[in-house]
Parts: structure tokens; sequence; C-alpha cells
């Protein structure tokens, strides 16, 4: 018998009851609970959740991997065996093993379409997580068309104009930044901030996140004045919240930086780009290290902007 579709209300509540787990679950405790035999999958799934927030993927590699191995040894619900897969998909993603992450969203995608109907809302999530990884693998073609899948879920189940598209325009925001579509990137850009800046308001994390996001967009468009006021802002609200020495503050550095060197100030981006090294080199994540260490270098292949100096010193 075909499920009942879920309302909006059922929705919400149960993503604010994951969000809930998310934040009051110790990590701390993980050491401790991985040790004990009765451990379920969800514990360790939520623990890792909590690491995954703060951006320590290689701290929830071990939880989530055990936690699917976890599943599998036990027989749980086909659910449980979808998170397990996705939450895995969505580690890897993270840590650039996008073959892995592939092969595990598939697997928890296929499970997903099995235990609920074809157009659930969280299907659409899950073509998101795989979108970001075809994108990661240069496999536009691919990325747009989860994405499109995605949308079209929504929109069977909620109005054109209802706030949780934001999210899904932010991500073909992103993946048309690297397909070098700048100007469609910017217009998604805009819908989204419209409705995020209305909903969570602009000193949310959320908010910080995609500012910045624009921010990186107008350096590529050369608009550094712009670029520069926004992507203050951001920073200012994430380290808020991270604290100043977190390396998820590190891309607004380096944005920073390729400002300061459009700038012809490079004393300036230098100390930027070393502190962001610095930081994110204590993570001990090679792939972000590697990710970093590919923007600097094309940051320091920036030639000062003429235009905008003369434009600071006038």
């Amino acid at each position: 018998m075909r499920e009942m579709k879920i309302s909006k209300k059922q929705f919400i509540k149960s993503f604010f009851f994951i969000l809930i787990l998310l934040f009051f679950c110790a990590p701390a405790s993980a050491k401790s609970l991985t040790n004990k035999k009765t451990t379920s999958c969800k514990t360790l799934r939520v623990m890792a959740r909590v690491y995954m927030a703060y951006g320590e993927y290689n701290k929830a590699q071990p939880l989530v991997e055990e936690a699917l191995a976890v599943a599998q040894r036990r027989n749980v619900s086909d659910k449980e065996l979808c998170l397990c897969l996705l939450d895995l998909a969505y580690v890897y993603n993270n840590q650039d093993k996008f073959a892995e992450a592939e092969k595990m969203c598939k697997l928890g995608l296929a499970l997903q379409e099995k235990v609920y109907y074809e157009t659930h809302p969280y299907i659409a999530y899950t073509l998101r997580t795989l979108s970001s990884i075809y994108q990661g693998q240069h496999k536009y073609e691919d990325a747009h068309q989860a994405l499109d899948r995605a949308m079209s879920i929504m929109l069977e189940n909620f109005p054109a104009d209802d706030p949780i598209f934001a999210p899904l325009q932010v991500d073909f925001a992103k993946l048309l930044v690297a397909e070098g579509e700048l100007d469609q990137a910017e217009d998604y850009y805009d819908k989204a901030l419209e409705t995020i800046n209305r909903i969570y308001g602009t000193d949310h994390l959320y908010t910080a996140t995609v500012i910045g996001s624009l921010a990186e967009l107008y350096t590529l468009q050369g608009r550094y004045e712009q670029a520069e006021s926004l992507i203050n802002k951001a920073q200012s609200i994430q380290e808020r919240v991270y604290g100043p020495d977190h390396h998820l503050v590190a891309p607004a550095w380096i944005t920073k930086a390729e400002i300061y060197r459009s700038k012809g100030d490079f004393s300036q981006a230098e100390n930027l780009i070393k502190k962001a090294l610095t930081v994110v080199k204590k993570t001990g994540s090679t792939e972000e290290v590697a990710r970093l260490e590919q923007r600097i270098e094309k940051v320091r292949s920036i030639k000062p902007d003429f235009g905008l100096i003369a434009g600071l010193s006038g």
C-alpha cells in the first residue's frame, strides 16, 4: 500500500528533532560509548553528527562506519540502515572520497526509494547530497539532473514560494559557479538570500555561510568592494559561533586574502593565508589541506587590480 505523503508540519517536526539530537548529545562521551557492545547504530550516528556539525569529519568517520557495521550485523530496519549509508556518504563527500561517497549515497537512495514513496522530501535531500558528490567529480550534467529531480520532488510537496526551497537555490548557485555561469549563479543566490534573511535573520550562521559563498562569486566577477563587505560580515558571524581560530572560518580568510591581493596588499594577504593553513593543518585532514592549498595557489596567482588601487588611493 502506498505510504501517505508527509505533511509540511510532520517534515519540519522531524527535522527539528534531528537538530535537537545533534546539538545536545555530547561528543566527549563518544569513546566510552563506542566501547560498549550494546551501543546502537543510532547512538553512534548521533555522536557522529555532532562532529559533522563542526566539520570534524575525520572524527565522525569511524563512528559512522561503525554505525553501518552495527546496522548490518543486527539486521536493523531499512530506515535505520538507510540513514547509516547516507551519513557515511555525507562524511566521505566532505573528505573528497567521492567514489566511496557515490557508492554509499546510491545504496542509501535505492533503499530510501523502497522505504518511502518516490516523491518523498527525504529523497530530495539525498539527491542534493548526490549532486554535491557529482560536482566534486566534475560530473556537472549528472549533478544538474540530481538537483532537477530534487526540485521536482519538492514542488510536489510544497508551494513554489515556500522558504524550504532556499537551500536548493543555493545548491544550484554553487553548481553554476563551478561551471563558470556566474550571472545565473548570482540570480539564484539573490533569490535564496531574500528568503534566508527573512527566515533566519541577517546574523544567523547559515546566512553567513551563504553570503560567504556570494562574496567568493563577487571576487570572481572582480567586484571586490562588495565582496569585502559581505565576507567581513560572514567572518564576524562565523568567528562568533566557532571561535576566532576555527578551521571552518578559513574559507572566509582566503576570500579576504584574494581581495587584499587585488588591492596590492600582499602582506595582509599572506598573513591570512598562513593563518588559514596553520589552522586547517591542525585538523589532521589531508583532504582539507589539499583543497586549501589548491585555492591558495589560485589566490597567489592573482595580479593586483590597478583600477581598484587607483580608486582607493584617490
